[in-house]
C-alpha cells in the first residue's frame, strides 16, 4: 500500500479499523497522518487543544463537545477514528442524532434535560428562524415530558439538513 497508516499498523489492524468504522483505507491513512502529528503531554496522551485541530474535528459544529466525550483523553488511534466514525457522512440520521444526544447527556441515560437540549440547540447551525422553531417545538416537547430521547430530538430538529451538518467534512 505505502500509506503512512500501513507502514506503521499491520494489514489485520487496518482491516479491523475500516470494519469497526467504516472508514476507506485513504481515509484511516489520513486521519492516522494527523494523529501522529498531533503533540503531546508528559504521558504521551494527545492533548485536548491539538484534537480540536484536526481539520474535521475543527470544522464540526460541536467539536467542543466530541473532543470531550468521545475523543479526550484519547486512548490511541482506534479510539480516535472510532470516536471520529459517529459522524461519517455515510452513516444515516439516526445514529449521527444518537451520537450528538450522547454528547450533551452528561449523567449518561440517553436522555437529555431540559438545560442539555437547550444547550444542544445553542450549539446547532441554524438560522434564526430555524432557532425560533426548533425553541418552539422543544417547549412543546417539554410541556408534556422532562426528558427527551434521540426520537424527540429528530422532532425538534426537523427540517435542518443535519444530515450534512452533523457530518465530518474532510480537506
Amino acid at each position: 500500500m505505502g500509506t503512512t497508516a500501513s507502514r506503521h499498523l499491520s494489514a489485520e489492524e487496518l482491516r479491523d479499523i475500516q470494519h469497526d468504522t467504516g472508514f476507506s483505507l485513504a481515509r484511516i491513512d489520513y486521519l492516522y497522518g494527523h494523529y501522529q502529528a498531533l503533540d503531546r503531554d508528559s504521558k504521551d496522551q494527545v492533548l485536548r487543544s491539538e484534537l480540536l485541530r484536526v481539520p474535521p474535528v475543527a470544522a464540526h459544529p460541536l467539536a467542543e463537545h466530541m473532543v470531550d466525550t468521545m475523543l479526550h483523553p484519547s486512548l490511541g488511534f482506534r479510539h480516535f477514528v472510532r470516536g471520529l466514525a459517529n459522524f461519517r457522512r455515510s452513516e444515516p440520521l439516526d445514529r449521527k442524532l444518537a451520537s450528538t444526544l450522547r454528547l450533551f447527556d452528561e449523567d449518561g441515560d440517553g436522555l437529555l434535560s431540559a438545560e442539555q437540549s437547550h444547550a444542544l440547540l445553542a450549539r446547532l447551525p441554524a438560522t434564526r428562524r430555524e432557532m425560533r422553531a426548533m425553541r418552539w417545538r422543544l417547549n412543546q416537547v417539554l410541556a408534556e415530558k422532562e426528558l427527551l430521547d434521540s426520537e424527540d430530538v429528530a422532532h425538534i430538529t426537523r427540517g435542518l439538513d443535519l444530515e450534512q451538518s452533523l457530518s465530518l467534512r474532510f480537506l
